[in-house]
């Protein structure tokens, strides 16, 4: 007979898929289309760039204070004010094309995407057990892909009907994307809960203590600067995919949409199995065995003759996506749960801080070297430099195993 309280987790499960899912779909309604809408408005390559970098510095101290939160205070509350920070960023594109508009968007979009991966991952570790953790994850990013899965081409028809690809046709998207994500957060703040109390405590003290864990053990660092190695190949290239794929490759809106479409397919396609295999064979195998989808896609951009091939490029694209719920998992679990709220505070602020320059400095390759080559300094820089860091991080399926190397000021029992 399940408990009053097994029966809220469940609840708080579901909730937290159906959220899922719900910002997976409206979210993708505009998520080929936001840097082709700042170049439609008249604004260049090298200004999206710079948006992105400040959006990256200035949201980096209030994505660090929410993750903290998390841990100090609230799960719930720190959920809830991330959701409303999405949603608010939607709002600021629709109405108004201003370049302090677009820049406060910007600021809100990677403040509420870094503060949310993190919090809805806290808690959904809190509400899973581990040995079902990472194909919970899985599963819920196959859900978030299979509502996305068809926003990509309701998007192009929504464009074409309002003019095709120019500010004009792509504006309204946003307006149904901050009503849709309205929905989302009063889903959620009807049924979530915290289900682990967290010890309030003061913000110097929590910060000292995290630092302290991180030199305590060699491979936290190693995993921080892995995060921000993400930014010089992640926030160096993806400003600039769709453009290139409209200006340099020919692609129309409905390209678009089908791109969108084949990425999500290959996500939605993989996303259980690698949850599972990463819950067999381990997280780190997981992801270094299926790195080669990200290399793969990135070559058939550059070299698509013609625009349909750019669909079979973003499926692979979305192949490679899979990996995240592993990736995400393993972060997560290379510290105790009670750490974990900290853990995401100290490494989304120094891998924003650090990482902030890399999206000006793709605009400026881009724009004043050859548009190719963000993607291709992308590339080498995940091989050459993140491939060997995710090698040498330890296992942690394990737990009992992994913990037993894990060194900590104090002494607690870890889970």
């Amino acid at each position: 007979m399940k408990t009053t309280r097994d029966k809220q987790s469940v609840l708080g499960e579901r909730v937290l898929l159906a959220r899922k899912s719900i910002a997976g779909f409206f979210n993708g309604l505009t998520q080929q289309y936001v840097n082709v809408y700042i170049v439609e408005l008249g604004y260049r390559e090298t200004d999206v760039g710079w948006i992105r970098s400040m959006s990256f510095f200035f949201s980096t101290a209030p994505s660090t204070i929410l993750s903290l939160l998390a841990d100090m205070a609230s799960r719930r509350t720190a959920y809830l004010l991330v959701l409303l920070v999405e949603a608010l960023a939607a709002l600021l594109y629709y109405v108004d094309g201003a370049l302090y508009v677009l820049l406060l968007a910007d600021i809100f979009t990677i403040l509420s995407f870094f503060a949310l991966t993190n919090i809805e991952n806290i808690l959904i570790a809190d509400y899973v057990k581990g040995e079902r953790r990472a194909f919970f994850l899985g599963t819920a990013n196959s859900l978030m892909r299979i509502a996305s899965m068809v926003a990509p081409i309701v998007a192009a028809y929504i464009v074409n009907m309002f003019g095709g690809i120019s500010a004009k046709g792509i504006r309204p998207l946003f307006a149904i994307r901050f009503a849709g994500l309205l929905s989302g957060i009063l889903l959620a703040g009807l049924f979530v809960r915290d289900v682990r109390r967290v010890k309030v405590s003061r913000t110097l003290g929590a910060l000292k203590e995290s630092l302290e864990v991180v030199r305590l053990n060699p491979w936290l660092k190693r995993w921080i600067l892995l995060e921000i190695l993400g930014g010089y190949v992640f926030s160096i290239s993806v400003p600039f995919e769709m453009i290139y794929a409209v200006r340099v490759k020919g692609a129309d809106e409905f390209v678009l949409g089908m791109m969108g479409f084949a990425l999500n397919i290959g996500t939605i396609t993989l996303s259980p199995i690698v949850g599972r295999l990463a819950d067999r064979i381990g997280r780190i195998k997981t992801i270094l065995i299926l790195r080669p989808l990200y290399y793969i896609s990135t070559v058939m951009l550059l070299t698509a003759p013609s625009p349909p091939f750019l669909v079979v490029a973003w499926f692979f694209r979305g192949a490679f996506f899979a990996t995240t719920s592993a990736f995400q998992t393993l972060a997560l679990e290379l510290v105790p749960y009670y750490y974990r709220g900290r853990w995401s505070a100290v490494r989304s602020f120094f891998s924003m801080m650090f990482r902030s320059p890399a999206p000006y400095i793709g605009g400026l390759l881009y724009t004043f070297v050859f548009p190719e080559a963000p993607f291709i300094v992308a590339l080498l820089v995940d091989l050459l430099l993140r491939v060997p860091i995710i090698y040498m991080t330890p296992e942690t399926l394990d737990r009992r195993k992994y913990l037993k190397m894990f060194r900590e000021p104090g002494v607690r029992v870890a889970r």
